[in-house]
């Protein structure tokens, strides 16, 4: 099956983006019918031209500097949980050392990316408008295009906003806000300034309130009801909301089996939302984890990382394996580089349940539940008795059951402890993790220059 591409002709910065469908989607497309090339000036007209936009937009996210390897690497670089080992010393490099300039090229990178999926979503979201047929699953359609664009916007507050100490702060930093899709260079592409946080935000939880209420319940490589209330949950723990993030994650359909799951990023059976790859729709990350043949060995578990397992801990053969040194199991196929990527996990939500009641005050909860993530990893319950004894469990936990998927740097800047972790720990140039004005990430140089200042640089880059 191919579908083909429509992408937009003007490249004005990342203002004018990307509509089109990348020819590894259509390998993800279902009774989807081929169709001449849609551009942006025809639009969609049938309900066959939105679910191919559908596929584009899931298809960005897979993008290799968005979730096929570029975003989840950065910031597990950034957090230190990954070592950069290889020859990518101006990107990668630097992003390990946190001496990330707004000249980098990744950070560049994965600002397009995930403004293009942006795009992708807005356009959807306008033209699924006109379609009238009543076969056309409109609601649903939207709800996942609204509930993509929440989890684009959420990547974007979390590297380059909100304020040193973290997120949901009074005077927090936002980034452009875009509602509405650029086609054309024109009044559409005209620069816009920063959001603010709290704006931005507010379009987050308007966007997956619509999922939530317009999604089936279910999970795989789609966005569902359930992975939608997991997103918010984690977005309300993020920003420190802490009873919406409990009442959020408690709406999470429990995963069958779960508590007595293997402990494993192989097969990951607690998966809410999974990109799935292909041989002809790859992502990068075993290429990057594993040595020749098949690999460039770019990564290797952060220096300490294994020895932050305790005792017993199985999932230390996953995340630090021994065959070859230096790699891990949650991404092994070097010949097809189709490992699965997961977006959200019922583990997570587990852990939300846990920090969101010990922060709320419920004990007990925060107990129960941290004690199914330690039982699954081989682990006696916990001794923790009292709250902050709790969250730092909890917060381990958390390090070590998500790792290498992009969510450590994350808890670091939201419980304001990047500086008591990192700062002191070296390799680094001095001082880079003491420096707080690094914990927000620099917008893309381009970005500032293009829009003559419109945008403001984050401060002291």
């Amino acid at each position: 099956m191919h579908i083909t591409n429509f992408r937009q002709l003007a490249t004005r910065s990342a203002l004018l983006l990307s509509l089109g469908l990348t020819v590894g989607a259509c390998d993800k497309a279902v009774n989807v019918q081929p169709s001449n090339s849609v551009s942006s000036t025809a639009g969609y007209s049938t309900k066959e031209d939105a679910a191919a936009g559908l596929l584009g937009c899931y298809d960005a996210v897979q993008n290799v500097d968005y979730d096929g390897v570029g975003f989840p690497s950065t910031v597990d670089l950034l957090a230190r949980e990954i070592r950069e080992v290889g020859t990518f010393n101006t990107t990668f490099g630097l992003i390990n050392q946190n001496q990330t300039s707004a000249d980098n090229v990744q950070v560049g990178n994965t600002w397009n990316a995930i403004y293009t999926a942006i795009n992708r979503a807005n356009y959807l979201l306008q033209q699924s408008d006109k379609i009238t047929d009543p076969a056309f699953p409109k609601l649903a359609t939207q709800a996942q295009a609204r509930a993509l664009r929440a989890y684009h916007y959420m990547n974007l507050l979390a590297l380059w906003g909100g304020s040193p100490q973290g997120y949901g702060y009074d005077g927090g930093l936002g980034v452009p806000l875009r509602l509405t899709p650029t086609t054309a260079v024109g009044p559409e592409t005209d620069a816009i300034p920063r959001s603010t946080e709290a704006q931005v935000a507010a379009a987050i939880r308007a966007d997956l309130d619509f999922a939530i209420a317009n999604l089936a319940a279910g999970t795989g490589n789609r966005v569902t009801k359930n992975s939608a209330l997991a997103l918010r949950a984690r977005f309300e723990l993020r920003m420190r909301n802490y009873a919406d993030a409990l009442s959020f994650a408690k709406q999470v359909p429990a995963t069958a089996g779960f508590a007595t799951a293997a402990a494993t990023g192989v097969t990951t059976p607690d998966a809410l939302w999974q990109l799935v790859f292909s041989n002809t729709d790859q992502n990068l990350f075993a290429f990057y984890w594993y040595p020749a043949p098949g690999g460039r060995n770019e990564f290797d578990p952060g220096t300490g990382f294994a020895a932050a397992h305790p005792a017993g801990d199985r999932r230390l053969a996953v995340n630090v394996a021994t065959a070859p040194a230096g790699t891990t199991l949650k991404y092994t196929r070097t010949a097809t580089r189709d490992d699965p990527f997961n977006v959200v996990r019922y583990a997570e939500v587990v852990l939300t349940l846990a920090e969101a009641a010990a922060q709320t005050g419920d004990l007990a909860t925060a107990a129960l539940q941290l004690n199914v993530i330690r039982t699954r990893a081989g682990l006696a319950p916990t001794t923790a008795t009292t709250a902050s004894d709790l969250i730092t469990d909890i917060l381990l936990q958390r390090r070590l059951e998500l790792a290498y998927e992009g969510n450590y740097w994350f808890d670091l800047r939201r419980t304001n402890t990047v500086q008591s972790t990192l700062g002191t720990a070296p390799p680094a140039a001095a001082n880079a993790w003491n420096q707080t004005y690094r914990n927000l990430f620099p917008i893309p140089v381009r970005e500032i220059n293009v829009t003559n200042g419109l945008i403001a640089q984050n401060p002291q880059y």
